[in-house]
């Protein structure tokens, strides 16, 4: 009788699941930004039982969002919570974000991000939350349309985004087909940090080196590859209406997935002397969102290379021997703006304060020399 009481557990304990269902759903960009306005619904299918969801908001500008700040939801049963304005209703914050949401139980999470027009509100687009199971490493957008600006009647412009749903940094490569499937300009390879959020950006800047006049983007499709599996979606919004459409991206079986893309990014030697910093080549024609790699080597003492953002914040920062060799260091540009880059060892040499440059992403915005010492 032990035995089969024992037999009869053990089955029971293989019956019973290991853990709760739960979900960790995405959806990739909301806010309000201009006249665009995004509305969130959340819904508790269970007819026994209040739930719990965290709330994550993930910061647009292609960031480190392993700190996302939380905010917990409970959902009543068999109810749907509505939040207008989402990031503001939750966040109390403008602007543009990612979210995350995340519960131990079933749920549905869903928005719709629409134009307030004169007339009335556009019909606006509708973005389901995604489980983190449905990313991809490997993507294909198609049936895009840039061919005019804002209040062209006849014309749309397409911006794409992405999202990071990892804990450690996804390496990705874009490639911008048009109409006549010509690869414009080249793969455009950058770095996304953990849960980090690429904002809707116009097409064209997936094509590294810029559009040439000959391709016709009327109709145009985008390919991404990917170590780390991520949501990517393209935005195609009429630029007499404001009305837009959400075009999912779909797995790409074409391509092999072998591990990391092969690495396209764009290379700058860096040379760490007495009263000096040299960067080979000239840092030109870089672009918001591009990742650069620097190789850095001093050739006499020690010192130090930071690199700052348009804002100061700091995107590297470390001290160099000679007897280091080259370091490599790979960053993403987040935004436009004055780039600054110095000697950080003030002890290094009397020539310390020459140790310094600046380089230019965009319109150089307001830019002031800070004091150095």
């Amino acid at each position: 009788m032990r035995h089969r009481l024992l037999a009869f557990c053990a089955v029971a304990l293989l019956a019973a699941p290991l853990f709760a269902a739960g979900k960790d759903l995405y959806l990739s960009i909301g806010g309000t930004t201009g006249s665009f306005h995004t509305d969130m619904r959340i819904f508790n299918p269970s007819t026994t039982k209040d739930i719990q969801v965290t709330a994550y908001l993930l910061a647009v500008g292609n960031a480190d969002n392993s700190g996302a700040q939380t905010k917990v939801i409970t959902v009543a049963k068999r109810q749907m919570l509505v939040y207008n304005d989402v990031l503001s209703a939750l966040f109390n914050v403008g602007g543009l974000g990612g979210l995350r949401l995340k519960s131990d139980d079933d749920f549905i999470a869903t928005q719709r991000i629409y134009s307030l027009a004169a007339d009335g509100s556009t019909t606006g687009q509708f973005i389901p939350g995604l489980d983190n199971s449905s990313a991809k490493k490997k993507g294909v957008i198609i049936q895009l349309r840039n061919n005019g600006g804002a209040g062209q009647v006849g014309t749309f412009r397409t911006n794409v985004g992405a999202v990071n749903p990892n804990a450690v940094a996804a390496s990705v490569t874009w490639r911008l087909y048009d109409k006549n499937n010509n690869l414009v300009g080249q793969a455009m390879t950058e770095t996304m940090p953990p849960f980090a959020v690429k904002s809707p950006t116009s097409i064209g800047a997936f094509a590294t080196g810029g559009v040439p006049a000959s391709a016709d983007l009327s109709d145009a499709w985008i390919s991404y590859e990917s170590d780390q599996p991520l949501f990517a979606y393209a935005s195609i919004v009429d630029n007499a209406t404001a009305d837009g459409t959400l075009i999912p991206n779909f797995e790409d079986t074409g391509v092999a997935q072998t591990g990391t893309p092969p690495s396209t990014l764009r290379t700058f030697e860096v040379t760490l002397r007495e009263g000096q910093i040299t960067v080979t080549p000239a840092l030109d024609g870089i672009m918001n969102g591009e990742s650069i790699k620097f190789r850095i080597h001093s050739a006499d003492l020690e010192h130090g290379f930071r690199l700052t953002s348009p804002t100061g914040a700091v995107l590297t920062d470390r001290l160099y021997k000679p007897s280091d060799g080259t370091i490599e260091q790979t960053v993403t540009i987040p935004r436009e703006g004055t780039y600054a880059y110095f000697c950080t060892n003030t002890t290094c040499s009397s020539q310390h304060n020459s140790m310094y440059g600046t380089f230019i992403v965009g319109d150089p915005g307001d830019y002031e020399k800070p004091g150095y010492n």
